[in-house]
């Protein structure tokens, strides 16, 4: 099995040829068989003479004692065998709670980031084998990955190796024994409570009871899968090229009047790259996010940009020319300080104002009785494409019967429990529902206007949604034109 490992590593070139090697090391056979391995590798007179390994281990705190008393033995086994290594720990039931993870996600997220600070941007090598990649592909399955999903684990993916991918978990056992190395034992490997558990003791078992040889059928189709995937992959290296303008850790702008021409295929794949880039690798857009960015593609651009929130703290930006996708550290969150506007400006009609601490300028204009009796006798005939050819509505510029409006307006932010009623519909809806079901960013949602007649209702939510009752119909008199225009 070694000579199968050691042949791998060299088809893959996985190993650096100098420098430190950062070692993922729980303490069990798959971690155990692979440090040995490459123990036997690598240092001074072995067959990579310049390449170091450095043992990291991270107790996740989920077993009390047992997990302290396992890092303390893994601190002794890599002081016996002359390694340095660095032990760490997290309250990772604290960590799923604090980002709202699943327990296995939480436990994930921590141990890469903890490796990702031992290894300072050097490889890391991570014992996963065979059985791994058969559960990992039943499970983007489950989750509904797609194409690029369903090649699993590769033997290099950006700062992440896996020597021991063309091996099983039994090889790694029989190693083990064979080197008379004693593994650990970790109890929750066993634990159903967790997906990919479930997966190996339940699910997997049952499926081959249908396909004793299913675990190699998956296999092959991984692999008739990459090579389609490595040609949409150079399509999107092309397409890259030409698309992103900017790419940096937490930023990345694209140029929409190319990102536009590329095909739906390409153009999800190459959101997904930028994803991936921004979210340690592995992007978290599934098909609703990719339809959502899609809609956002298509909306009118106005003076205003346009943005959506997407898991993992990224938000993405649609301007006149670019899509720019962002991440935000939490910290950084929790510490912005989001303008407001102040609790109440008045805004005559006709009239302006300049809403203080927000970069909006709220208009009121009366339209001229020429252009008033137009509309009206459009009106009456119910030819609403002939009221908006004469009136062109946008986001940030709506038209409104002028007595539901009054002489003035009141404006403020949104408030807890305020409601509306969003044009179309018969009854009262929250304002905080309709800023989520339309896509708001969280960051604007508490800049923008809401604007209230001097009965106190409520006639437009700026930029998002006039009220039901303050729409024109045939009965309407006089129009009032509500403008919201951004300041520099």
């Amino acid at each position: 099995m070694r000579d199968k490992v050691i042949a791998f590593i060299q088809q893959h070139s996985l190993l650096p040829a100098s420098g430190p090697l950062i070692v993922a090391f729980s303490g069990g056979a798959d971690s155990l068989c692979l440090l040995h391995i490459l123990y036997m590798l690598c240092g001074p007179q072995k067959q990579y003479p310049t390449t170091h390994l450095h043992v990291a281990h991270l107790d996740h705190q989920l077993r009390g004692t047992a997990s302290e008393q396992d890092a303390l033995h893994i601190s002794q086994l890599a002081s016996a065998w002359g390694l340095p290594c660095t032990i760490g720990a997290i309250d990772v039931p604290a960590l799923a709670q604090q980002e709202h993870r699943s327990l296995e996600d939480a436990a994930r997220t921590a141990r890469y980031r903890f490796l990702r600070e031992v290894a300072h941007g050097q490889l890391i090598a991570v014992a996963h084998h065979q059985d791994d990649q058969v559960e990992t592909l039943l499970l983007h399955w489950i989750r509904g990955g797609g194409i690029a999903s369903q090649v699993g684990l590769q033997p290099r993916q950006q700062d992440i190796i896996r020597p021991l991918l063309a091996v099983t978990h039994g090889e790694t056992l029989a190693y083990c024994e064979q080197h008379r190395l004693i593994p650990l034992q970790d109890a929750s490997n066993s634990d159903t409570r967790f997906y990919r558990n479930r997966i190996r003791h339940e699910l997997l078992p049952l499926i081959e009871t249908m396909n004793a040889d299913f675990r190699a059928t998956l296999l092959r189709n991984a692999e008739v899968l990459h090579v389609d995937v490595n040609w949409i992959e150079a399509q999107v290296d092309t397409a890259w090229q030409q698309v992103v303008l900017e790419a940096e850790a937490s930023r990345c702008t694209l140029a929409l009047s190319h990102l536009c021409t590329l095909s739906q295929s390409i153009q999800r794949h190459l959101l997904r790259r930028v994803t991936s880039r921004l979210s340690a690798g592995q992007s978290p857009l599934e098909l609703r996010h990719y339809l959502l960015i899609e809609e956002l593609l298509q909306r009118e651009t106005t003076i205003r940009d346009v943005s959506l929130d997407l898991p993992d703290n990224l938000t993405v930006t649609k301007t006149r020319d670019t899509l720019t996708f962002q991440r935000q550290k939490k910290e950084d969150a929790r510490n912005d300080s989001v303008p407001t506007i102040p609790d109440i400006a008045m805004l005559d009609v006709p009239g302006r104002v300049t809403l203080q601490g927000t970069a909006w300028t709220a208009i009121a204009e009366l339209l001229s009785a020429e252009t008033t009796h137009k509309v009206k006798q459009l009106l009456q005939v119910d030819n609403w494409q002939g009221v908006w050819q004469i009136l062109p509505a946008t986001p940030d510029r709506v038209y409104l019967d002028a007595v539901w409006v009054g002489s003035h307006l009141s404006l403020r932010a949104r408030r807890a429990g305020d409601t509306m009623q969003p044009l179309g519909m018969r009854r009262q809806k929250k304002v905080q529902n309709i800023l989520i079901d339309k896509h708001i960013p969280r960051t604007q949602r508490d800049t923008l206007p809401l604007f209230f007649n001097a009965m106190g209702y409520p006639v437009w939510l700026g930029g998002v949604c006039v009220d039901e009752r303050a729409r024109l119909t045939r009965d309407t008199q006089h129009i009032v034109c509500l403008h919201l225009m951004q300041t520099c």
